[in-house]
């Protein structure tokens, strides 16, 4: 139980639901980076579980439809490092007025467990007046292990300096997560974010930043 517990919670905290969204939505988006363009985002985040999280990742744009990425988790309170990289991939162009679709596959290996996981998730972006409108719907494999679903939802609003946005999100069989975020670009490509929510009766919260290239 241990090791299905600090793998579906690193799937949760590093990969979101399913996939890296951009700071500091957990729900993702259905686009992809610019061509040798991408970002690099670090957060620290203290999830339902109490642990002390700090994670990293960086994406590139490698195709007009491709994204490629890699991350890496590190929890204070187990310890325990987890790894993970994916591939996101726009299945439609963007459409202002319009929604449009794309996916997500990638593999996480927990180090000190010795544990992996593969994940996949599908993804909707509408873009609607004052803010875009994103739909998860996923799932993640524990080896050896079963089958979890997993879910989002969430809405932005460009409040014009700052952009926020709410979201909830979860797995099969466990609770939902709520959650409150706000972004601000503080100068060119370097963003401050940060987070507040519940979840399992208890409230979370993550601040990050993230620097586009």
């Amino acid at each position: 139980m241990k090791r299905l517990h600090l793998l579906v919670g690193a799937l949760l905290c590093l990969a979101g639901a399913s996939a890296w969204a951009g700071r500091p939505l957990t729900v993702d988006d259905a686009n992809v980076a610019e061509v040798g363009g991408g970002q690099i985002e670090t957060w620290y985040a203290r999830p339902a579980s109490r642990d002390r999280l700090w994670t990293s990742t960086l994406g590139v744009g490698v195709l007009d439809w491709l994204e490629l990425g890699v991350g890496v988790e590190r929890s204070f309170s187990a310890p325990e490092t987890s790894t993970a990289v994916q591939a996101k991939m726009r299945l439609t162009p963007s459409v202002e007025g319009g929604c449009n679709l794309g996916a997500v596959v990638g593999r996480m290996h927990l180090h000190r467990e010795r544990s992996d996981a593969t994940y996949a998730n599908g993804l909707v972006t509408c873009n609607l007046d004052g803010g875009p409108l994103h739909l998860n719907l996923g799932a993640h494999r524990l080896d050896g292990g079963g089958t979890h679903a997993t879910w989002g939802v969430a809405k932005e609003f460009d409040l014009g300096t700052v952009t926020a946005h709410v979201e909830a999100f979860g797995q099969q069989h466990g609770k939902p997560t709520l959650q409150f975020g706000l972004r601000r670009e503080i100068v060119k490509n370097l963003q401050i974010d940060g987070t507040l929510g519940r979840a399992e009766r208890k409230a979370v919260f993550s601040v990050g930043l993230r620097m586009g290239f």
